[in-house]
């Protein structure tokens, strides 16, 4: 469980992020934080939204996101997808964890085919396949409305 001091100071981050945009031509009325969280000694993802709630990242929660146009720190359109490091075993999951959505083990981050070469430059170390150990920074995701699936 991330301390309550990192999750305050994401989520300030943030919303000086979605306070910046406001006075732009692009105005963003939502945004969620994806950082590397130690949950119970393994590494997972974990979102902060504006609101201040901390919860690991799901495989429901990503899609959703997903299906929002989401922009990589407000100047970057990104495509997001979850991945397995592994196959999955639907009957092996469902005895291990039968009421709980399955969490995010990878996330695949691809950015807009109308990338600048410059903003491309910026943030490639966000692109490619992520895992919660080799992500190299939280990622500011912003969109225009909160996706359906997350908390209000």
């Amino acid at each position: 469980m991330p301390s309550p001091l990192v999750v305050d100071a994401l989520r300030d981050q943030l919303l000086q992020i979605l306070e910046w945009y406001q006075h732009g031509t692009r105005r963003f009325r939502w945004g969620a934080v994806i950082h590397r969280r130690n949950e119970r000694g393994k590494l997972r993802f974990g979102a902060v939204t504006p609101q201040g709630e901390s919860l690991l990242l799901s495989e429901p929660l990503l899609d959703d996101l997903a299906a929002a146009t989401c922009w990589l720190d407000g100047a970057v359109r990104v495509r997001l997808e979850s991945r397995r490091r592994c196959e999955p075993h639907p009957w092996l999951d469902a005895l291990a964890r039968p009421s709980r959505a399955p969490l995010v083990e990878a996330l695949a981050v691809y950015f807009d085919p109308d990338t600048s070469p410059e903003e491309v430059l910026a943030f490639q170390a966000m692109a490619g396949v992520l895992t919660p150990a080799k992500c190299p920074s939280e990622l500011f995701l912003l969109t225009k409305e909160r996706p359906a699936g997350w908390p209000a």
